[in-house]
């Protein structure tokens, strides 16, 4: 049994792990329906069902008195766990559950959590008598209860990290997202070609751009805050020259939201997109459409992080950007490792064949530099060159170099 049990500790969610649990306990049993329900404020909730629930009245998530169920007599120690044939029982045959339901047996035991509190009860029912019931289908109940119990554990303690990262990131949002900006060089013309947007948070705790936007999608509002980001970004953009683009983090998903299209379009011509790759892209053409009205705006694609994550040459090729980004990982002692050399060049030579431009990032020495110069990319940034900063040109250090917007 406890090899049965312990193959339902999977990767899978606490609400599928009930459901595979409801429907072993159904089947072991031979019972018509099995369920959990809480009890709370006078009333069992049924929290979910696997089986017939329907011809039971169980069907959704259905809130029963409790003076009307078999599971409060059981908790009460009312009546036994298991009830093999409800219509000759002494206790439950007059009721008037029993004759609306059409109860023929009933198995069910409590769900406690750790601290002991009752959370509720795990039941089976069957329209017809079951003489073969007996106390071994109460102890298997029990060990399927005590799973059920760390579930219910689980989910709590992932719904209350859940509100905690979703009151921040609401807070953060109130506060407003801080822009900060660092140039990019354009290494054949020797001047700023544009400067790219990072999103800095005041709120504590402090940490990375990159867990504020995780922890943002996490809860649902990731495209939210990246928004108000690039509104943030688009709001400052009046300070920059006039010929100096501006380049914009945005993840796959915000980019095919129409907020994102009506945010970009006034300026499109100004520009670049990076598209983050630290997100698997699910529609490619979905994308591409999302893209394609601003592209014809004037905006420019580029692919942010090659070398990393999920941006491969397939990647590349599928979105056909105008600018392909080497990733910090590939550029960082590029000087001194003839792996990172020959695997840059290569990438020069591809974006060359496919009409895009090679940019680099997180450069930090001049030999860096020199070298990635000596390899022909074109665009380049890094702290060696600018740290973000306002656009007033007070390139400040900055601890979060490298993180996206």
């Amino acid at each position: 049994m406890q090899g049965t049990v312990e193959s339902y500790r999977s990767a899978a969610t606490p609400a599928e792990t009930v459901e595979r649990i409801l429907t072993l306990a159904r089947r072991q049993l031979g019972m018509d329906v099995a369920f959990v329900a809480a009890i709370e404020n006078g009333l069992e909730k049924v929290r979910a069902t696997d089986g017939d629930a329907q011809s039971f009245g169980l069907d959704g998530q259905i809130d029963i008195p409790l003076e009307e169920s078999y599971c409060n007599l059981m908790v009460k120690g009312q009546l036994a766990h298991v009830v093999a044939d409800a219509k000759a029982h002494p206790r439950v045959k007059d009721l008037a559950v029993t004759t609306s339901a059409d109860i023929g047996a009933y198995v069910g035991v409590p769900v406690h959590l750790w601290d002991g509190r009752l959370y509720g009860t795990l039941c089976c029912l069957s329209h017809s008598a079951q003489p073969s019931l007996d106390d071994r289908d109460t102890r298997f109940m029990q060990v399927l209860a005590a799973v059920i119990s760390d579930q219910v554990e689980y989910q709590t303690l992932q719904d209350e990290r859940k509100n905690m990262l979703s009151d921040r990131v609401q807070e953060a949002l109130t506060h407003g997202v801080n822009m900060v900006f660092q140039p990019v060089y354009d290494l054949e013309q020797g001047d700023v070609f544009a400067y790219e947007a990072l999103a800095r948070f005041q709120s504590e705790p402090y940490r990375p751009p990159s867990d504020w936007f995780a922890d943002a999608a996490e809860v649902g509002l990731g495209v939210e805050l990246e928004l108000a980001a690039i509104d943030s970004a688009l709001a400052k953009a009046q300070d920059m020259p006039s010929h100096v683009r501006l380049a914009l983090n945005v993840s796959p998903l915000t980019a095919l939201s129409p907020h994102f299209y009506n945010l970009i379009a006034p300026h499109a011509e100004r520009v670049i997109i990076e598209v983050t790759e630290h997100e698997r892209v699910e529609d490619y053409q979905a994308l591409n459409e999302a893209l394609a009205p601003l592209r014809r705006l004037g905006a420019r694609i580029a692919i942010d992080d090659v070398g990393a994550g999920f941006a491969t040459l397939s990647h590349i090729l599928r979105l056909s950007p105008d600018i392909v980004k080497l990733d910090l990982s590939l550029t960082r002692g590029i000087a001194g490792d003839p792996a990172r050399d020959a695997l840059a060049a290569s990438l020069v030579d591809f974006a060359s064949g496919i009409d895009a431009t090679i940019a680099a990032e997180g450069i930090e020495t001049q030999s860096e530099l020199d070298r990635l110069r000596a390899l022909k990319v074109r665009y380049a940034q890094g702290f060696h060159l600018g740290a973000p900063g306002a656009l007033d040109g007070a390139h400040r250090d900055d601890p979060w170099e490298g993180e996206d917007a």
